[in-house]
């Protein structure tokens, strides 16, 4: 049983909490992965398979580690000292990043050191994870949980919109050629990250539930392989999330086709991100109301369809260019409705993601499961990086198709699943 914390509290927690988001937020959006590193890498190769690895890798690194650190996070009273380890490494491997780019060009030795720190900086993120969601569930009630992370995401919006136009503006600047206007752009993310790891660090966690008893990886792997069999909510909340995972294997491509088929310059990266931020900046406390007041089955159901949407609209934009032969300076203009939907999008795969399932499951048992969850998320992850061979195999049209069809899939998914708030009523 977590131990109360008074409200004065619980605001401080609210506050440095959301402070931490927004500052991740705009650090984000100065390295965009589906765009600005996914830019970043077909500048080094022509392989659709390493641009595609790109965005699946950072999210699997993320995901992937975390049942393999459960079990010692779940003996754990207090999960904060994990988070400051790990906060170290990512600081270290994204300061060495930012310099090899600075100091070399060559796109060989830039594609090994940016693939292996890239891979390094976020694993070690994906080992905070347990600490962090864990720490979240212990100082913010869960009516409250949808609100916090739509403030850290409409915060960090308005933030991030800054952010796009210091990507365009670095990008497009004559004094900075490539990969120069990367390495600033990493530096940028350091000194944004810092901060936002400092104020997490100082919440004060109170002490927790944990498990006394000492456990192997291999008893957590057991243990976490009954959960798929013997709790059926948590399998069904699981193959939802795989399924919408898999479609986002098309959101990568989305620049990609703007630059490869619509002619995109490197400036008009920044304008993508500021429609992507955009949109996200507005949608993030609509989802955030729609979560605590209705919870989040809706929130997952109407996400799915939105980003099924989103593919549609690419296939529309592929058909329209092909069927008219459209030329011109502002065919670049065309993807804009596609990151801008994808923004509006993002917010509710927040809630719907661990957030959802810190409903789901026992206090006590919160690493196992998410731990576990997070670990297939991140494999279904790196399956969706293939993408780059689904665009050699049958081209954008073909992926998008692909991705939709996932997006549906996840839909009819999460029609079955409960909503925890209608029992929280009724008891």
């Amino acid at each position: 049983m977590t131990h109360p914390i008074p409200k004065r509290e619980v605001q401080r927690s609210f506050a440095l909490g959301v402070f931490n988001g927004a500052a991740f937020q705009l650090a984000e959006a100065l390295i965009d992965p589906p765009l600005v590193l996914t830019w970043f890498v077909s500048q080094l190769t022509a392989s659709n398979l390493l641009i595609g690895l790109v965005a699946p890798l950072g999210d699997a690194g993320w995901f992937l580690p975390q049942i393999f650190v459960s079990h010692r996070i779940q003996q754990m009273e207090r999960k904060m000292p994990s988070y400051i380890l790990t906060a170290g490494i990512r600081i270290v491997a994204w300061v060495l990043l930012a310099a090899v780019v600075w100091l070399t060009d060559d796109p060989h030795v830039l594609l090994i050191v940016f693939f292996v720190l890239y891979a390094v900086a976020r694993l070690s993120t994906g080992l905070s994870g347990l600490a962090f969601f864990d720490v979240v569930a212990k100082t913010i009630p869960s009516r409250r949980r949808g609100s916090f992370f739509a403030w850290r995401q409409f915060l960090g919006g308005l933030l991030a919109l800054g952010g796009g136009l210091i990507v365009k503006t670095v990008l497009n600047h004559p004094r900075l050629p490539f990969p120069h206007d990367h390495a600033l752009l990493f530096g940028l993310y350091c000194a944004t990250m810092i901060p936002g790891l400092v104020s997490f660090i100082i919440i004060r966690e109170p002490p927790g539930t944990f498990v006394s008893q000492s456990l192997t990886i291999k008893q957590q792997l057991g243990r976490a392989a009954k959960l798929v069999t013997s709790d059926p909510t948590y399998r069904r909340h699981l193959l939802t999330r795989m399924a919408l995972v898999l479609g986002n294997v098309a959101l990568p491509f989305y620049g990609l086709y703007a630059k490869r088929v619509l002619k995109a310059p490197d400036d008009m990266v920044g304008i993508y991100i500021a429609a992507r931020v955009g949109s996200q900046l507005l949608a993030n406390l609509p989802w955030g109301r729609l979560s605590d007041r209705h919870g989040n089955r809706l929130v997952m159901r109407l996400s799915s369809l939105g980003s099924g949407a989103t593919v549609l609209l690419a296939l529309l934009t592929i058909g329209l260019v092909r069927l008219f032969q459209l030329q011109g300076p502002g065919l670049p203009y065309l993807a804009l409705p596609l990151f801008f939907l994808d923004g509006a999008m993002r917010p509710a795969q927040v809630l719907t993601g661990s957030n959802f399932l810190l409903e789901l499951v026992p206090d006590a048992e919160r690493p196992l499961y998410l731990g576990f969850s997070n670990t297939m998320i991140g494999v279904t992850v790196l399956v969706s990086g293939l993408g780059g061979l689904l665009v050699d195999l049958w081209g954008f049209a073909g992926l998008f198709f692909s991705a939709l069809g996932f997006y549906l899939m996840g839909y009819f998914l999460a029609t079955g699943l409960p909503e925890p708030r209608e029992h929280e009523s009724a008891g």
